[in-house]
């Protein structure tokens, strides 16, 4: 159990494995996700499969995925089979691409979150605000990382536009090296941190540079566009040289909510005062007398940009609170039918 605090095995996990810890079974972390099959530390590092249960009858977003700890049978030292998930403490979660109402997550009990925004045509700071709204969620501390400080003489005007979320902020070129030390100096031994951003932003360049070796390979950006074929295609975690842990993910091109609107409140907790003012309870913000929305708008004391950002997010998670209940009274309706079949079965049988 020792060897396993360095990937940060706690007082809390050995709690909670007590309680589910079977014969033959032995604690393990998930450090990579190669879709077909996992990589686990024992601590011997060991690759593993799902058991039929987790395979076939778990949920997918209650399956394991890189940062998890879970309980693995070990049949020799380079395979093992995942039969049990120990509960997390925190997650990163997205709605999937597409139509589909499923939950995905992206990583497991995670301590801190770089969220990377290239200083070019990436830069987006409502695509950055999504990212904090998703990390509020698991109460996961976030740190914003402007990368590609040597593509613009503007970084001033780059850290004015994200310095009113009152966040720590740190500016690097990965490609260089600086800002690194700084990163570091966040991540603690034993503490798990996690780099988030859309493609070509420079999460495996910076992987690269904390790590202090090439573990992912890298690509140019190109010019015309500032894109750069996003380089990591699947999740991995790293020690770092100073006993921190680090997981690199893959580039987001769209990340979808996924959480209630009672969360995104709490994230805009701003809006939230400003709308317990508001001379009327019902109040749709729209042009009521009283409405204290409007009036801060009208003033400028609430910048118009933020509330828009709010308004699209809110409106985004009513569709999908819409969605959900729906995809719920259909599987309810599929098992209600399910049931009814077998009983007449079993009366079919008894007669």
């Amino acid at each position: 159990m020792e060897q396993l605090e360095q990937f940060g095995w706690t007082k809390e996990l050995r709690q909670k494995w007590r309680t589910l810890a079977a014969p033959g079974l032995v604690p393990a972390r998930v450090i990579a996700d190669f879709g077909t099959s996992l990589k686990v530390v024992t601590p011997s590092v060991v690759t593993a499969e799902l058991s039929g249960k987790l395979a076939h009858y778990t949920e997918p977003d209650l399956t394991p995925k890189v940062g998890d700890w879970v309980g693995v049978h070990l049949y020799n030292s380079s395979h093992a089979v995942i039969e049990v998930l120990i509960p997390r403490r925190n997650e990163i979660a997205r709605k999937v691409a597409g139509k589909q109402v499923i939950k995905q997550i992206m990583a497991a009990n995670v301590d801190i979150a770089f969220v990377l925004l290239a200083l070019d045509n990436d830069f987006s700071v409502e695509r950055l605000k999504r990212f904090l709204y998703q990390l509020s969620i698991g109460h996961i501390t976030p740190v914003i990382v402007l990368n590609k400080a040597d593509k613009t003489d503007e970084v001033a005007a780059y850290v004015a536009a994200v310095q009113p979320l009152n966040l720590p902020i740190v500016i690097s070129t990965a490609i260089s090296g600086a800002g690194v030390a700084e990163i570091l100096s966040y991540i603690k031994p034993g503490h798990t941190a996690i780099l988030l951003g859309s493609s070509g932003v420079g999460k495996s360049t910076l992987t690269n540079q904390l790590l202090k070796r090439d573990v992912q390979a890298t690509n140019a950006v190109r010019d015309s566009d500032a894109t750069g074929r996003h380089t990591t295609v699947h999740r991995e975690l790293f020690i770092l040289p100073n006993g921190g842990l680090l997981i690199d993910t893959p580039g987001i091109r769209e990340l979808q909510l996924w959480g209630t609107e009672e969360e995104l409140a709490e994230n805009f907790d701003d809006i939230t005062r400003l709308a317990a003012q508001c001379k009327y309870t019902t109040c749709q913000h729209n042009g009521e007398e009283g409405c204290a929305i409007q009036e801060a708008l009208h003033n400028g004391s609430l910048d118009a940009s933020h509330y828009a950002s709010y308004i699209k997010m809110r409106t985004e998670l009513e569709s999908l609170r819409q969605k959900n209940t729906a995809q719920q009274r259909h599987n309810n309706k599929r098992s209600r039918k399910s049931k009814d079949r077998q009983a007449e079965d079993r009366q079919h049988d008894d007669g």
